[in-house]
């Protein structure tokens, strides 16, 4: 699996999502290449096997909600890649 993440380092929401996708590859035991880009961004992009995992909503759920898939949405995809295998 090919796993491609570009995140701001310095945004805890998005650290916390490069530390689930780091801990979900090493529990389930996957062979993944995970490229890691630092970068200031508002939201992380996250793309496996070629697929790019966005969000649907066209409004926040919140008042200054970041508009990107939370950690269900990241183990829904990965598993769907994983069966896809």
């Amino acid at each position: 699996m090919d796993i491609g993440l570009v995140y701001s380092e310095n945004d805890p929401r998005q650290t916390e999502t490069r530390d689930f996708l780091r801990e979900f590859i090493k529990k389930h035991g996957v062979n993944a290449t995970i490229s890691e880009t630092r970068k200031k961004v508002a939201s992380p992009t996250l793309v496996i096997n070629g697929e790019a995992l966005k969000d649907m909503r066209q409004t926040p759920r919140k008042k200054n909600a970041p508009m990107f898939p939370g950690v269900k949405e990241i183990a829904a995809a990965l598993e769907h890649h994983l069966w896809s295998l």
